[in-house]
């Protein structure tokens, strides 16, 4: 039997030294990270768990994530105005404290609560409500579950680091494979060489920019044309990617023999006789 197999997945935004606040970059970068933390009340296999911010700028993004964060509305997604509904499930909630929980022994609260975030409307005895929480790494290099644990639901962690391309990569690969990772840069010289450190753990790089800004779906959308798999602990599994997806699903078969007969058999204009 073919399996195809998504496991955990870490997801990685790496903003770059060269991004300035109140840039097309800079707006990009806050808007999908709390985008992936609130959209489905972050029950997403795409969703940004770690955040990489340049100890540069650090101030900068804790206080506007803070912002955009406070704004978010919980309570019934069917009501106008509300931005975050609850978890699917009670059990779903039961694991995504106890992860916070793990998370806790390595970071510090920047933004939210663990306790029942207070609601615009609902019934808090009715919905699996968790509020959007932010945390921040005390240590990013020396952490473990920052890196091996996700909880499924609005939580994310920023991880300090100092800016180089190669401490960027140092910390993205410590989630040992993910489905996607995001670079938000507009130095091509550093997207090159993060590019070129953490192309092999990922299945997909989401490459955000002032260029892109406008039309970007966010990292979290993934488009037919791509892969939706990844590498190590995102599971090794492929979806999608046009043609290449189907792979997995179809049996193929080399042919060893005369050329000239084989091209009789299977002209240029039929299927492929082997993909």
């Amino acid at each position: 039997m073919r399996v195809n197999v998504e496991a955990d997945s870490l997801n990685a935004a790496v903003l770059a030294p060269d991004v300035e606040p109140g840039s097309e970059t800079w707006s990009l970068f806050l808007r999908d990270v709390v985008t992936d933390m609130t959209q489905k009340a972050g029950q997403k296999c795409t969703a940004i768990r770690r955040v990489l911010v340049p100890t540069s700028r650090l101030e900068d993004v804790r206080t506007e994530l803070k912002d955009r964060l406070g704004a978010v509305k919980v309570g019934n997604p069917a009501d106008e105005g509300v931005g975050m509904g609850p978890l699917a499930t009670a059990s779903q909630l039961a694991d995504a404290r106890k992860g916070v929980q793990r998370l806790r022994t390595e970071t510090t609260i920047v933004f939210g609560s663990e306790q029942p975030p207070a609601l615009v409307s609902g019934d808090a005895a009715k919905g699996y409500f968790f509020g959007p929480l932010l945390l921040e790494a005390k240590d990013a290099a020396t952490a473990q579950v920052v890196h091996e644990h996700e909880v499924f639901g609005p939580v994310s962690t920023i991880l300090p680091y100092d800016g180089t391309p190669e401490a960027a990569a140092a910390l993205v690969r410590r989630g040992e494979g993910s489905l996607v990772a995001s670079v938000f840069s507009d130095d091509r010289e550093f997207l090159r060489r993060v590019i070129v450190d953490i192309g092999p753990w990922h299945g997909r790089l989401y490459l955000g920019s002032a260029n892109m800004a406008s039309q970007s779906p966010g990292p979290g959308t993934v488009l037919p044309g791509t892969v939706h798999g990844g590498p190590g602990r995102a599971g090794g599994g492929e979806e999608l990617g046009a043609l290449r997806g189907l792979a997995l699903y179809q049996q193929r078969v080399a042919l060893e023999g005369d050329r000239a007969q084989i091209d009789k058999m299977f002209p240029a204009t039929s299927p492929p006789a082997a993909m």
